[in-house]
């Protein structure tokens, strides 16, 4: 729905914000106590298992109709369809969760008909390293397709959306109550930072991580935005190279000096997992066969969510504050644009660009530009930075991947690889600026 410029909703159209509106996520730590953990889990589980009966009900037609790669034309049924199959449903605390699901699900088809519906059908590298040796995929091997969730990977949550005022958040008796749909009694809230005063809260994902319980809550509400700067000097602009080990490296030779969350704790992540594999093969079964997993084993899983939540909260605040720090100190970033689905395909890179997240970095200071008023450049895909040489512009036609060193033919120029790339980035951010009149001391090179 649409919202007035006084900021009343206007029903029956299509969510279209007034001029100078934002939407803002706001993250709050929630306590529920354990009757509301207890619904809180189930409504996780139900949206998990509608989820996943999408996932199955696509690989039936697939198989049915006989894919062999395009567009997904499949159409997707109502969740009542799923929920009238099995009685568990209905008890569910809330009927969005149902909707997230099918919401997500059509999502996972949208970005796959977007990424790989002109391509032809193409497997995980990791699977065409198996099918040598006469392994034979299935349509969970195509890359792309969408996947089942896991319960010992995580993904607890789902989206409740506002209706008619039924989520607000209430202070009671000293404390702070987060109003949602089935909990009318309010779950505790750590509200660290108020709500816009004239915000409209629009929706609420709730989620654990490990045993912690967080609510996401997104507000549409008025937000100034900083006025573009109109002269840019050169020594205010930046560019930054991406760099497998370091996150990124710019173009003074800085690096970022990326902890690498994901490593620290990459020992203990492979510990439990052994246990578990260890529990899991050693559980009794049941009369279907299937595993009748211990207490201990639901408490090590417990234990693995919040070591693999711990790294990703580590990787985020990291990314947060140095977008922040860059936005603020520089008028101009200059970043290139990586195909980072492909390279991350790659299995000896891949695990490291999964690990700093320069995707979502890139994401993050887009953002935060925008509303500072600073220019964010992005190189065209095609750019051959790495190639170029920073002092003469010299093309070196062929570069390993393992020359470090960028040793110019014609100059004879020799530097870091990275910080010879992140010249050239800011090269070419320098012509941009010319080129639309924002520069304001141009430059020979």
């Amino acid at each position: 729905m649409a919202a007035d410029k006084k900021g009343r909703h206007i029903k029956g159209t299509k969510k279209q914000l007034p001029d100078g509106w934002i939407t803002g996520a706001f993250r709050y730590a929630i306590f529920p106590t354990d009757e509301q953990k207890q619904c809180l889990e189930m409504a996780f589980g139900c949206e998990r298992k509608v989820y996943n009966e999408y996932v199955a009900g696509l690989y039936d037609h697939l198989e049915a109709v006989g894919f062999s790669g395009g567009f997904l034309t499949y159409r997707v049924p109502n969740y009542t369809t799923i929920t009238q199959r099995y009685d568990f449903l209905d008890r569910s605390t809330d009927s969005f969760v149902y909707n997230d699901a099918k919401i997500r699900f059509q999502a996972a088809i949208k970005k796959y008909n977007e990424t790989y519906g002109t391509r032809p059908l193409h497997y995980k590298k990791s699977v065409q390293k198996k099918m040598k040796a006469g392994y034979v995929p299935s349509l969970q091997d195509v890359k792309g397709l969408p996947k089942f969730h896991s319960k010992k990977q995580g993904g607890f949550s789902y989206t409740t959306n506002q209706t008619n005022g039924n989520i607000r958040i209430e202070p009671r008796d000293g404390a702070t109550f987060l109003r949602i749909p089935k909990f009318p009694e309010g779950i505790p809230v750590r509200l660290h930072r108020e709500l816009p005063a004239d915000g409209l809260v629009k929706k609420v994902t709730l989620k654990r991580e490990g045993t912690r319980y967080l609510a996401s809550i997104s507000v549409d509400y008025p937000f100034e935005k900083a006025p573009l700067k109109e002269t840019v000097l050169a020594a205010n602009m930046t560019a930054l190279d991406y760099s497998q080990s370091g996150l990124y490296v710019d173009s003074d030779g800085k690096k970022a000096g990326y902890p690498r969350f994901h490593e620290l704790i990459g020992k203990r992540q492979r510990r439990l997992n052994k246990s578990l594999a260890r529990m899991k093969e050693r559980a009794m079964k049941d009369e279907n066969g299937q595993p009748v997993y211990s207490k201990n084993y639901r408490q090590t899983v417990v234990h693995y969510q919040k070591t693999m939540a711990k790294a990703a909260n580590q990787r985020n605040d990291f990314l947060h504050k140095r977008s922040h720090q860059i936005t603020n100190d520089y008028d101009a970033i200059v970043v290139e644009d990586l195909d980072l689905t492909n390279l991350a395909q790659c299995l000896k890179l891949g695990k490291k660009l999964h690990d700093n997240g320069f995707g979502m970095f890139r994401g993050m200071l887009k953002y935060k530009a925008e509303r500072k008023g600073k220019h964010y450049i992005v190189a065209d895909r095609f750019f051959p930075s790495s190639k170029l040489c920073s002092a003469c512009g010299h093309k070196k036609e062929r570069l390993r991947l393992s020359e470090r060193t960028y040793a110019c033919e014609s100059c004879h120029a020799e530097l870091d690889r990275d910080h010879n790339a992140a010249l050239n980035l800011k090269n070419y951010g320098i012509h941009a600026l010319l080129d639309t009149g924002f520069l304001a001391d141009p430059v020979s090179n």
